[in-house]
């Protein structure tokens, strides 16, 4: 491995700051990383560079890096069609079951390959396999999803379509059960997804004491509705549940706690707000998708951050890593930093880290966890001068910091009660001020359990709808820029 480095050491920066590193790879043929994970020692991160040649062509990419920041990284090229690595997890042997597709021409840009290997941390593949999809189906995404089962296999989730819906998917995704040398033991294409784009994929994971899993997606059973949906170890499926906030476009989760609920990430849509509708969140919910609890990333105490994909690392000891970006600015003109947010499983913020580079729009892509207790983010950052990095940053526990320190007693303004009260459908609330303003909204049951947490933009006076919660008693508060303005009791019925 050092070896390798010295070849590469003309046009590779290492910066080490406290306990942190960040590799810095200029990229003049561009690069996307896909996904990663640790394999006990080191991490594999995954994804696919233009070819080199400026044949039009994408290769597959790879790269393997230990904890110290040293690092191997190989290009995979198959002349004639494309290639594209997805997704990477770690098996006990320390080496990596990776998944890719291949396929395509310049003109016909499809996948019809799925291409599964065993890799060694020196990147070299001894196992390999490819898999035509059965006809007619294709794929045009680079969505595919890994994780272990209850018995040691790997389940793959991949988004595929018909040949002839070109760029788009049409409801269709293939769940494939394979052994840890690649072999397909199982598979199943399911094809009745909902809604004008279909059913679509965003995440898998392992159902703790179970033979099930549980896939994230859009469109499982309302059309656009994000749902869970449940598969047994025949890869049969058993039962889908609707998750409750329908403007969620992406979620991820990999972690349970031990009362059977789970913890997802997600970049939601505020309702009805007209500037910077985004933010990002952590949610917790039961096994049937019922909300819980939530973690708002556009609170004082975390800043506003809008943006993150597969965001979650859970490294042990209560640490769960959350990656988020934020892009302001006009499109050839856009500025960026990151925070990346360091929280415990009940959903307390612990700390975050600013990751920033002058002049450089930083794109956090994936975070995964390493073995010594932190996480590795890693990302694009096309800077001033139009010439890409790829940028891979290393964080321990103890690299983070908590910014805030919130007011446990703030002071509350007079104010209306919310009206109507009792309420079937929704409450009003009369605010001071007359003028536009960003405010968070939080409703809490009797029991402490909070059940409504968004950000809505309001003028002079407030509307909440409460159509989704059980009848009973609440507790509601607003605030605005970390100061609690208005806060009530109402009752839903």
């Amino acid at each position: 491995m050092k070896k390798f480095l010295l070849l590469m050491s003309c046009f590779t920066a290492i910066v080490a700051q406290s306990q942190q590193w960040v590799i810095k790879r200029p990229f003049e043929e561009g690069v996307i990383l896909r996904g990663g994970d640790c394999n006990g020692i080191g991490n594999y991160i995954v994804g696919n560079c233009n070819n080199v040649g400026k044949s039009g062509y994408t290769d597959a990419y790879a790269m393997y890096v230990n904890n110290d920041g040293e690092y191997v990284e190989k290009t995979f090229r198959h002349e004639g069609y494309r290639t594209n690595l997805c997704a990477a997890i770690g098996l006990d042997d320390g080496n990596a079951f990776v998944v890719g597709i291949k396929g395509g021409t310049l003109t016909d840009i499809y996948h019809d390959t799925l291409w599964i290997s065993v890799m060694t941390p020196e990147l070299e593949i001894v196992e390999e396999h490819n898999y035509p999809l059965i006809e007619p189906y294709k794929t045009w995404t680079s969505d595919v999803y890994l994780a272990f089962n209850n018995y040691g296999e790997i389940i793959v989730l991949a988004d595929v379509s018909e040949k002839d819906y070109p760029m788009i998917t049409n409801g269709v995704y293939a769940v494939f059960k394979c052994d840890t040398h690649g072999n397909i033991l199982k598979s199943k294409y399911f094809a009745e997804g909902h809604g004008v784009g279909g059913a679509r994929p965003t995440g898998i994971i392992r159902v703790p004491d179970s033979d099930m899993m549980m896939l994230l997606g859009q469109g499982f059973s309302y059309s656009n509705y994000h749902s869970i949906c449940y598969i047994d170890n025949d890869l049969e499926k058993v039962n889908v549940y609707q998750l409750p906030w329908k403007e969620s476009i992406w979620n991820y989760t990999d972690y349970w706690k031990p009362n059977g609920h789970f913890l997802m990430s997600s970049t939601t849509f505020h309702q009805g707000a007209t500037s910077e509708p985004q933010y990002a969140a952590v949610f917790e919910v039961d096994d049937r998708g019922r909300y819980i609890d939530t973690l708002v990333y556009d609170r004082p105490d975390t800043a506003d951050y809008t943006a993150q994909f597969g965001s979650m690392a859970y490294a042990g000891n209560d640490d769960i890593f959350i990656a988020t970006f934020c892009q302001k600015g006009v499109y050839g003109q856009m500025t960026a930093d990151a925070v990346i947010c360091l929280i415990d499983s009940d959903l307390n913020l612990k700390g975050t880290k600013r990751l920033k580079d002058d002049g450089t729009l930083i794109r956090i892509l994936r975070c995964c966890r390493t073995s010594d207790g932190g996480c590795l983010v890693f990302g694009q950052c096309p800077n001033i001068k139009d010439r890409e990095l790829l940028c891979v940053w290393k964080l321990l526990p103890e690299d983070f910091i908590l910014p805030w320190t919130l007011n446990d007693n703030p002071e509350v303004s007079p104010h209306h009660e919310a009206y109507p009260n009792p309420t079937s459908g929704y409450f009003n609330v009369i605010l001071d001020n007359e003028e536009s303003q960003n405010v968070v909204v939080s409703i809490t049951g009797e029991d402490g359990c909070k059940y409504f947490e968004r950000r809505l933009e309001a003028r002079g006076k407030l509307t909440v709808d409460v159509s989704s919660l059980e009848n009973g008693a609440y507790f509601y508060e607003i605030t605005t820029k970390g100061r609690s303005i208005r806060k009530g009791k109402f009752i839903k019925y």
